[in-house]
C-alpha cells in the first residue's frame, strides 16, 4: 500500500470514529433527557374557573332606611355583589353570633371593593337608625360597605318571606321573641339570589366567601 493510500485510509478511519462519537453523544443526550422527564414530578393541571352559582330567584324592589338615616333602595345596590342577613339588636339568640360572622366576612372580603353587606332588622319599631348605629359600632362594622336597614315592618317581613324566601314571625306571647332565619344570602349585581349559607356551617361559610369572590370578579354574571 502506498503512502497516499495509507493516508487516505487513516482519514477515512478518523472520520468514521468522529461520526461514531457524535452519534453516541447525541444518543446519550436523548437518553439523559428522557430520564429527566421520567423523574420529573407531574405538573398540576391548568386551573379552571368554577362556574358561578346558579340563579335561585330575583328580589323585588324595596325602599328602606339606613343606620345613618339615608334612604336605601334596590337600585342603590345595582352592580354590587352583596351578602344579606336578617337580625335584630335586642335578640338574645343567634343575632350577635350572626353579626360577628358578618363582621368576619367583611374582613375576609375587604380586598373585593364591589362587595356589600346588608343586615335587615326584623324589629324595625325598636331598631331605629340611632339604635342600629350603636349596634354597628359595637361590632366594629365598616359602614362604608355594610348597611343596617330598618323601615316599615310589613315591608321587611314581606321582603324576607316573599323576596328572600326566608321565614320570619314574631310571637306576641313573649317579649322581643322574633323567629327568623339564620342563613346568609348571596345576591348578585342584578338583585338575583345565588345561594343560601347556614351561619353555623363552617364549610358553607367558606363556600360563601369563595362564591362571593367569584361573582365579584364577573362584571356580568350569567
Amino acid at each position: 500500500m502506498t503512502d497516499t493510500e495509507k493516508h487516505a485510509s487513516r482519514v477515512v478511519l478518523a472520520a468514521l470514529v468522529l461520526t461514531g462519537l457524535i452519534t453516541g453523544a447525541m444518543a446519550f443526550r436523548q437518553i439523559f433527557r428522557e430520564a429527566r422527564a421520567i423523574g420529573k414530578p407531574p405538573q398540576p393541571p391548568a386551573a379552571t374557573s368554577a362556574p358561578a352559582p346558579a340563579v335561585i330567584g330575583t328580589l323585588p324592589d324595596f325602599n328602606l332606611t339606613k343606620q345613618d338615616g339615608a334612604p336605601v333602595a334596590t337600585g342603590d345596590l345595582a352592580g354590587k355583589v352583596w351578602i344579606a342577613d336578617f337580625i335584630f339588636t335586642r335578640c338574645a339568640g343567634p343575632c350577635p353570633r350572626m353579626t360577628q360572622r358578618m363582621a368576619d366576612l367583611q374582613g375576609q372580603l375587604s380586598g373585593a371593593p364591589e362587595v356589600r353587606f346588608v343586615s335587615f332588622s326584623v324589629d324595625p319599631e325598636y331598631d331605629t337608625p340611632e339604635v342600629l348605629t350603636r349596634y354597628a359600632e359595637q361590632f366594629g362594622a365598616d359602614t362604608n360597605t355594610w348597611s343596617f336597614l330598618t323601615g316599615n315592618r310589613d315591608t321587611i317581613y314581606d321582603l324576607s318571606i316573599k323576596g328572600f324566601k326566608l321565614a320570619v314571625d314574631d310571637d306576641t306571647d313573649y317579649d322581643h321573641l322574633i323567629i327568623h332565619s339564620t342563613r346568609f344570602v348571596l345576591v348578585d349585581q342584578n338583585s338575583r339570589i345565588r345561594g343560601y349559607y347556614d351561619e353555623d356551617d363552617e364549610e358553607a361559610m367558606t363556600r360563601l366567601v369563595a362564591e362571593t369572590r367569584r361573582l365579584a370578579g364577573t362584571s356580568s354574571p350569567q
